[in-house]
């Protein structure tokens, strides 16, 4: 086994500079159990971080890691130009677990791509183009996402795509607008009707947003945000898109997923980290309707 010492020389000699490590002296981790992992030097750490919130359900989980085993030995990759029994048997899963009418998935492989996904299909829905996002968020990491995010330092190469537009986050902590719950009326989510009314054809494909923003600061919107916002949303011809890549499997408590909190219901959701406990998988799932029309 290397050693922390060559481990980070084989890092910055053979990986790019911009993945980031945590810690002036980084952690060389070599295994987890639970909710600990040690590193190559055979300290145990307590892990409250989980993989940026996505072993859910502890490392080297015993039912995870058998079932994993069990499939690697059968088949490990198909394509989806066959059908199979798990991918179909966790589709319906999900939509037993999912608020409302959500039961129609497509599988991906990480958040990003399921946050892609879901903006092509309410483009192609709604046959409009732009998209209402919000200020401090974070979509993922390709040049579609990376325009959806909210933060500059996530945002590497500029603004590439045109039709996103931004809107005030709910940001009770810090108002934007220097204002007080309840007592502004909410005025952050009425911001969304501002930016629609101003900045675009007045016609949208999608309001996407995290129920809580994760990257952003964990930022938790005033009990009336969502209906007001989705009901925006939806009149100006778009669809509300629930991004629970990091709020969905419990990780919020109480709820499978964050947005139950706001007793709204999306259109479209996206999940991927807590559902697979590390293994790349991501989904976008929606209502029979609006899947039908995503052909092709």
């Amino acid at each position: 086994m290397l050693t922390k010492k060559e481990i980070l020389e084989k890092q910055r000699r053979y990986l790019w500079p911009n993945y980031l490590l945590y810690y002036r002296e980084p952690l060389a981790l070599e295994r987890g159990e639970g909710l600990h992992v040690w590193d190559v030097e055979g300290n145990r750490y307590l892990d409250f971080f989980g993989g940026i919130l996505t072993t859910s359900v502890g490392h080297n989980h015993p039912k995870v890691t058998e079932r994993a085993k069990a499939q690697v030995e059968k088949i490990i990759h198909t394509s989806t130009l066959y059908p199979h029994e798990n991918m179909v048997r966790l589709a319906e899963k999900l939509a037993e677990i999912t608020p409302g009418r959500l039961e129609t998935s497509y599988f991906t492989n990480s958040g990003t791509e399921a946050n892609e996904t879901a903006i092509t299909l309410a483009k192609a829905v709604t046959g409009y183009t732009e998209v209402i996002a919000l200020r401090h968020a974070y979509s993922g990491r390709s040049t579609l996402s990376m325009n959806l995010t909210g933060i500059a330092s996530w945002r590497i190469g500029g603004t590439q795509i045109p039709g996103i537009k931004h809107a005030l986050n709910p940001y009770c902590y810090r108002c934007p607008l220097k204002m007080t719950y309840p007592q502004c009326g909410v005025a952050c989510a009425e911001d969304v009707e501002e930016v629609i009314k101003t900045t675009t054809s007045g016609r949208i494909a999608a309001f996407i947003a995290e129920p809580i923003q994760g990257v952003g600061g964990f930022i938790t919107p005033p009990p009336e945000y969502f209906k007001i916002t989705a009901e925006i949303a939806r009149r100006y011809g778009g669809l509300f898109i629930a991004d629970e890549v990091q709020t969905g499997f419990g990780r919020t408590g109480t709820h499978w997923f964050g947005i139950e909190h706001w007793g709204v219901e999306p259109d479209v959701m996206t999940m991927a980290k807590g559902i697979a406990n590390g293994f790349p998988l991501a989904n976008t799932i929606t209502t029979s309707e609006i899947a039908e029309q995503m052909k092709g």
